[in-house]
């Protein structure tokens, strides 16, 4: 009897280190889907101000006619370059939402998965806990039974 709720204690500490380490695995793999995410947004804002400023030097021109044209041209060419460079962040921005929902999403699913597994875990432990005290009160009643026909035996 002891050596089963040994087992079973042990078994609850089993569980308990393979949540946390489930956890914790989840907790890391979050960590560096945020990283990433943070690197490629720092990369994305960097090279569009890498961009910006090359732009700027490049066409630094004096006021002509010639100038004048450029200087238009360089203006439509800005325009055109900041709006790629917006679409392309709006389409960078909603990709990044994208990994992190669907990474919320798996998380919450490994979350619910645990949790259903540590339910069907404690329901089984108490089963088993409820199982060995009927088995022990069963024992003593057995152990009763016989100290009364072995009293009542003597006694007849």
């Amino acid at each position: 009897m002891p050596s089963e709720i040994a087992s079973v204690q042990a078994e609850e500490i089993r569980l308990k280190s393979h949540r946390a380490q489930v956890q914790s695995r989840n907790d890391s793999e979050l960590r560096d889907i945020q990283a990433r995410q943070q690197t490629e947004v720092t990369r994305l804002t960097e090279n569009h101000s890498t961009q910006l400023a090359d732009l700027k030097s490049a066409y630094d021109v004096q006021i002509s006619r010639e100038a004048e044209q450029l200087e238009e041209r360089l203006t439509d060419i800005r325009l055109k370059n900041e709006t790629r460079i917006q679409d392309e962040k709006k389409a960078g921005e909603g990709e990044l939402e994208k990994v992190k929902n669907a990474y919320s999403e798996r998380i919450r699913e490994y979350r619910k998965n645990s949790e259903t597994q540590l339910e069907a875990i404690r329901k089984q432990a108490q089963e088993q806990t409820e199982a060995i005290h009927r088995r022990v009160q069963e024992q003593e009643r057995k152990q009763q039974i016989y100290a009364q026909k072995k009293t009542g035996g003597t006694q007849g």
